[in-house]
């Protein structure tokens, strides 16, 4: 049997640890075909990618993936159930027959213990996250405290890879999907480590590797750094060496460049305006008004706001979908399931499993965006998609300072194929 292996991804940016992952994958799974679902200008955290969706591609292919495909922003800059949702809907859609991830938790049994009960949750589970909710603690920590409180489960940590792992596992459960789980434990930094490691240890975490760019777009003033400049603030040993060229010359951007539109667009705000965004409980808007007028600065605004019940992740989120205009009726359709299959780029056994699927594939694949063009025609959902993907990429350019004298990008795109 062909193994086709799925990651549901962010490469922001690809990493050792990622290589590591493809690596094993291929060596101790067989992987034959290793397909990732990515996300493309605007992340999870609600943070804007630190280069462009077609370097990031690149720099997969570069390091053996065969099949990179778009998760699109509807799902991308949501909380883990819904990225979890559109990733890996979209990799069942693409032919996977294995899932592959990372946690910190290494037990997958424990794993599939938990996210079957948040499948099919039980009546004391359900009480229990209501209570915790009214109580005023995060979803996260909510639902953690109710899957342990009175019961004898053995409840997986609440750890960041923790909680994609389980939203993977919740969501193949939910939709009973024939596709066997491949766990991979994390190593090296932690997922928010802020810091490189020691060296000889190769593995950093994207957030450190980002600072360390960020860092080095200060101490060069420019934001595009060549390939010695990378070397000399040691991305080289952080990132694998067929995936730095991609890397290097590339326009970053960084979350402080987005902060003062951010901030901007906050002080225009108003009631109705924030409360059109999705997940915005009432009373939160009033606060966010608030902290607006007060706030010097966009990290003064999160202090101002962030509580035990707000987390710095969801408010960043709240902001992203702010600035990238993502409204509650984009959220309604979310349900429906992703709309299309957008092709980012291909290695000759992509290309090939590609073919081998055309037929069998329940959504539109997308590799031309004359395609597109037909299907937003057709489909309600995939122009609300498109148009949201549209405006990521005008706004990632116009913070990076891409060149849009050929119009928007995303007209212009066609896969990237090694």
């Amino acid at each position: 049997m062909t193994v086709v292996a799925g990651i549901v991804c962010e490469y922001n940016p690809f990493h050792e640890g990622h290589f590591l992952q493809i690596n094993k994958l291929r060596r101790e799974h067989g992987a034959d075909v290793i397909v990732c679902a990515m996300s493309g200008h605007f992340m999870q955290r609600g943070e804007p990618a630190v280069t462009t969706k077609e370097r990031r591609t690149m720099m997969a292919l570069s390091c053996g993936a065969d099949l990179v495909i778009e998760l699109p922003a509807l799902y991308a800059t949501r909380s883990a159930y819904w990225f979890a949702l559109g990733g890996v809907s979209l990799l069942a859609a693409a032919g996977i027959t294995h899932l592959a991830f990372g946690a910190e938790t290494d037990d997958l049994q424990a794993l599939q213990a938990t996210a079957e009960r948040l499948a099919n949750p039980d009546d004391a589970y359900t009480s229990g996250l209501q209570r915790f909710l009214r109580a005023g603690l995060p979803f996260a920590e909510a639902q953690a405290k109710a899957l342990t409180d009175g019961s004898l489960h053995q409840f997986v940590p609440d750890l960041p890879n923790d909680r994609l792992a389980l939203s993977y596992l919740q969501v193949a459960a939910e939709k009973q999907l024939s596709i066997k789980p491949i766990l991979i434990p994390r190593e090296g930094s932690a997922y928010h480590a802020n810091t490189l490691p020691a060296q000889g240890s190769q593995i950093a975490s994207a957030t450190a590797i980002r600072r360390r760019l960020s860092d080095g777009a200060l101490r060069f003033g420019n934001h595009t750094l060549n390939a010695d400049m990378l070397r000399a603030l040691a991305i080289d040993k952080y990132i694998p060496e067929a995936a730095l060229p991609y890397l290097a010359d590339a326009q970053l951007l960084f979350a402080a460049d987005a902060a003062p539109v951010q901030m901007a667009l906050l002080r225009r705000a108003n009631r109705a305006s924030l409360l059109a965004l999705p997940d915005m409980t009432e009373g939160l808007e009033n606060r966010v008004l608030s902290a607006a007028a007060r706030a010097e600065d966009l990290d003064a605004f999160y202090r101002l706001l962030k509580t035990k019940r707000y987390t710095m992740t969801r408010l960043q989120r709240m902001v992203t979908h702010l600035l990238i205009d993502y409204q509650a009726t984009h959220a309604d359709r979310i349900t429906d399931g992703v709309p299309y299959l957008r092709i980012l780029g291909t290695s000759s056994a992509g290309r090939l499993h590609l073919h081998q699927i055309k037929k069998t594939v329940p959504i539109p694949v997308i590799t031309r965006t004359s395609r597109m063009k037909e299907l937003i025609r057709q489909c309600r959902h995939a122009a609300d998609s498109w148009d949201l993907e549209l405006r990521c990429t005008a706004i990632h350019g116009l913070l990076s300072g891409r060149d849009f004298s050929g119009g928007n990008p995303e007209y212009l795109f066609s896969p990237q194929n090694i």
